[in-house]
């Protein structure tokens, strides 16, 4: 596989790339919640922003068969010390909120490494409910005992540092992300 090569074919069927040749996939799927995404333009310029490339409003059972051919080529794709993250959010069926969690039966094979909250302070409102301003952030890894974490990487200054509680000045972040 080439490396700084963006591969614009279909997530469902990913034959240009080689088996176990990527380190990390991260992906954010369709809702399924009927919003219309992308932007409706001419001749280069936006005249919508809720445009008409993709309207995600398929019938569970068909919505349900995409992601599984999708996560399949995901996981055939990712090295043996590999990640997959997936963000989802909680989905309101029939007046009742469905709760993400069922993303895992997809990686049945796979080990859920961490669940992130994305907290944030925008998007949709609602007056029959509380507004949701968080969405998870599945890790999911092959091999439980053999994955690539960077923790120096990641580390974020200690609030309120004292040599006798931290080693140092730095720790490993939350598990919870807040973007505003």
């Amino acid at each position: 596989m080439n490396i700084d090569v963006i591969y614009m074919y279909s997530s469902e069927d990913m034959t240009q790339i080689e088996n176990k040749s990527v380190s990390l996939v991260v992906t954010s799927p369709p809702y399924n919640i009927d919003i219309r995404y992308g932007n409706k333009t001419a001749k280069g310029k936006v005249l919508e922003s809720k445009g008409v490339k993709y309207s995600d409003n398929m019938d569970e059972d068909e919505y349900r068969t995409m992601l599984s051919r999708v996560f399949a080529e995901c996981k055939r794709v990712v090295k043996d010390d590999g990640s997959i993250w997936v963000n989802i959010k909680n989905r309101l069926i029939d007046g009742e909120i469905v709760p993400s969690f069922w993303i895992q039966n997809f990686f049945r094979d796979m080990y859920l490494k961490n669940l992130i909250i994305w907290n944030f302070d925008w998007g949709g409102s609602t007056n029959k409910r509380f507004a949701p301003r968080y969405e998870f952030v599945f890790w999911f890894v092959k091999d439980k005992n053999n994955y690539t974490f960077n923790l120096d990487d990641v580390k974020i200054p200690v609030l309120n540092y004292r040599p006798d509680r931290y080693k140092s000045q730095l720790r490993n972040p939350t598990d919870v992300w807040r973007m505003f």
